[in-house]
């Protein structure tokens, strides 16, 4: 249990970091509480390729207005030692909601590429993630393209005598890619931090109950969102190789 109780120290620092890089005296801030719904699935077609399924049901407060509807799919190339890269197509609506609302909701479609990468350091896994995303805000009367990346680091040490069980952590910085003629007042747009505590069966599925804590600028500098949020996640993979 001694790594399980050093994750949560150091995510339990990290999250009053999160909070301070939220925190400035001439930043409005708004502290909102969220539920996100969450299904995803990774599953083996051959042993070189796959598919990537996810659909996020975001929700305010516990569930009682849209946040944001996100439905993504992508095409898997597994590689050697765990590696895989997977490039696909999200399809994204955007609410107004809480004291710093959009102006109105608007569709964003996503084209997004990723390298995923494994290893282990005696009974904890780390999975890091590599990902660019080309986004067309279809907005009425704004629409654009918008590019970015994310690094995604995330830890876990299953329970011991209960494999079946485990104990998750990670964080996920997103940085704008600006060109020079329009420039934005913040170079990094959010930053997320969760734990979560996780359960898998033999069959493929698993599920998990977590914590999300989201630091998210506005492309103004001056207003941020943290969001305080429960993950209920859902996670099956199909396995149809013969």
């Amino acid at each position: 249990m001694k790594h399980v109780h050093r994750m949560a120290l150091l995510l339990g620092a990290l999250i009053s970091l999160n909070s301070a890089w939220g925190q400035s005296a001439d930043r409005t801030v708004s502290n909102q509480d969220h539920t996100w719904l969450m299904a995803f699935g990774n599953h083996r077609l051959t042993d070189s390729w796959g598919l990537h399924t996810e659909y996020q049901f975001r929700r305010t407060g516990w569930g009682g207005g849209w946040q944001q509807s996100l439905l993504r799919v992508g095409l898997d190339r597994h590689l050697q030692d765990g590696a895989m890269l997977t490039a696909g197509y999200g399809w994204i609506r955007s609410f107004p909601y809480g004291e710093q609302p959009i102006a109105e909701k608007f569709d964003e479609h996503r084209i997004w590429q990723q390298l995923i990468t494994q290893s282990q350091t005696g009974r904890l896994k780390w999975l890091h993630r590599y990902r660019l995303e080309q986004r067309y805000m279809d907005r009425k009367n704004n629409p654009s393209w918008q590019h970015r990346v994310r690094y995604f680091v995330q830890v876990t040490c299953p329970l011991p005598s209960k494999p079946q069980w485990s104990f998750s952590a990670y964080e996920e910085a997103f940085v704008g890619l600006r060109s020079l003629t329009s420039p934005s007042a913040n170079l990094l747009q959010q930053n997320r931090l969760s734990m979560a505590l996780n359960h898998a069966w033999a069959s493929g599925t698993s599920v998990q109950l977590g914590y999300l804590h989201q630091v998210l600028w506005k492309g103004d500098g001056l207003r941020v969102e943290q969001n305080h949020t429960l993950l209920l996640g859902v996670r099956h993979n199909l396995d149809v190789r013969k």
